[in-house]
């Protein structure tokens, strides 16, 4: 079995979705979105992130742990069964607990009427789903993702478990009534880990208190929120591979936004994220990845910043080899909001990062979500790493980027860097080679299989007027058709031309 079965496969497919015409993009570890401007590198990245928040735990799931362990179940986002599902769910609720309880990792098969019951659950999640796309691109709704003239987008997920060929695919279709379809064998296998043993056993205790009393419709209703809380830890990551992992959206201008901060942090930034009242405003004020962003960094890098990194700083090699300094967050209640702070090395005090160069602007973020934010296992999404970075810096970002890779972070990065795909045919490359010998070819020994990493061109189209997702091919000599040469071949024309013409040569 090769590495990319091992994890499992996931594609993404999209048709008349903003800018894109069509795309099928298989999300590898390390994927890159490369092109021209305004092609949809950043629209395909969103609805990847989008996809995540509503797949993952945090968004789905209507439970919250306390402070002291208990969990308490609202009724948000809670779907409304049919009345004959009781009996099904149950059983599903006792095939939880009986696998929780064995102490080991083990499977059990989805009935048949449990797969139909989670099925009719997903089917008013499309207006959920919908809104959380419109919330992210700032819209008050879906209806401006649709490309223009056309009268609906299309969104397939397909996913093929670890070493499984059976392909399970769930549909979106956005149009002016959104449509979402969930695929579930009924005969799925579903995993239980051990280690959340003990929140299967409160969740499966509080499903049976809250079930007791079957005429109570409220606390039937929340007992499907608990199953479904069961459903996302378990029968999720069989149907949906990665997308139930946690991501983090760096977008781009991350300069700018670092230097906003300080106004935005005397707002709700939840709110910043929702459209404004009033007839005429169409758009709101931040996009919801914006917001998600200066969120996180004002609210959870803050919070964390007092406590000690996690146990492995992945933020730390980025700050010895790109910025030759540190950047650390505190709490100042002179100014009421967080500072950002960078110390170049030998240096005794600290910059404001706004008098920070606009590199270590741009990479401050992404050494501080390393740093306090993002684990192994999951997937940080950066728009346009590149930005003010020298192409020697792009080249070594690069590689720490496959570093993350490595270390068990999914990457995706949109770029207009050919120092980046270049160097990433390079790590590619450098896996041929024995691990002795890699750091003395080229300096660094990072190397990833050819399995782990995909890049895909964007492409402008006349007719049909938008554009066209196909994937780079990785030859021998590093990925081609990417356009760069191009570009290149064109100057040399043009310098040969001038030349001539300045030299009288017809």
């Amino acid at each position: 079995m090769d590495m990319a079965n091992q994890a499992g496969s996931l594609e993404i497919e999209v048709s008349d979705f903003g800018p894109i015409v069509n795309a099928k993009v298989d999300l590898r570890p390390f994927t890159v979105f490369v092109g021209p401007s305004n092609t949809g590198k950043s629209y395909l990245a969103i609805l990847i992130y989008v996809l995540h928040r509503f797949f993952g735990v945090p968004l789905s799931l209507p439970i919250r742990v306390n402070p002291d362990g208990s969990l308490t179940v609202s009724p948000r986002a809670v779907p409304d069964l049919p009345d004959d599902s009781g009996e099904a769910l149950l059983d599903l609720a006792r095939s939880f607990a009986g696998a929780a309880a064995k102490g080991k990792a083990s499977k059990f098969t989805l009935s048949r009427s449990a797969a139909d019951a989670v099925r009719s659950g997903f089917d008013d999640r499309a207006g959920i789903l919908a809104k959380e796309l419109a919330r992210c691109f700032g819209l008050r709704e879906t209806g401006p993702l649709v490309r223009k003239g056309r009268a609906n987008a299309r969104v397939v997920i397909g996913h093929c478990g670890p070493g499984s060929s059976e392909r399970v695919e769930h549909a979106l279709t956005l149009a002016r009534r959104p449509e979402f379809t969930i695929g579930l064998p009924a005969d799925a296998a579903v995993s239980v880990d051990p280690e959340p043993n003990e929140r299967f056993g409160a969740l499966f205790d509080l499903f049976a208190s809250l079930s007791e009393d079957a005429s109570d419709a409220k606390l039937r209703r929340l007992g499907t929120g608990v199953l479904f809380s069961l459903f996302g830890l378990c029968v999720l990551p069989a149907a949906v591979g990665s997308l139930c992992s946690r991501a983090y959206y760096l977008p781009a201008d991350r300069t700018g936004a670092m230097h906003l901060y300080k106004l935005v942090a005397r707002t709700l930034v939840a709110d910043a994220a929702s459209a404004p009242p009033g007839p005429e405003a169409a758009t709101s004020m931040l996009t919801g990845v914006v917001a998600d962003f200066l969120g996180q960094l004002i609210e959870e890098c803050t919070s964390v910043a007092d406590r000690p990194p996690q146990e492995r700083d992945l933020g730390e090699n980025l700050e010895a080899a790109i910025l030759d300094g540190s950047v650390r967050v505190e709490q100042s209640a002179a100014v009421g909001a967080p500072q950002f702070l960078y110390r170049p090395h030998g240096w005794k005090d600290d910059l404001e990062l706004a008098n920070a160069s606009s590199m270590v602007s741009e990479l401050a973020p992404v050494v501080l979500y390393l740093r306090h934010l993002v684990q192994p296992g999951n997937v940080l999404i950066v728009e346009e790493p590149e930005s003010h970075l020298h192409p020697a810096m792009q080249v070594e970002l690069t590689r720490q980027l496959a570093e993350l890779v490595a270390a068990g972070i999914r990457v995706i990065v949109t770029t207009h860097s050919e120092w980046m795909i270049e160097e990433l045919a390079n790590v590619v490359r450098r896996s041929k080679l024995p691990e002795s010998e890699r750091a003395r070819v080229s300096g660094s020994s990072v190397a990833l299989h050819p399995t782990q990493v995909g890049a895909w061109l964007f492409s402008p189209k006349r007719r049909p007027k938008g554009s066209v997702v196909a994937e780079v091919p990785l030859e021998e000599y590093g990925f081609s058709g990417t356009g760069f040469d191009d570009v290149a071949s064109a100057l040399h024309n043009d310098w040969a031309d001038i030349s001539g013409r300045i030299e009288g040569i017809p």
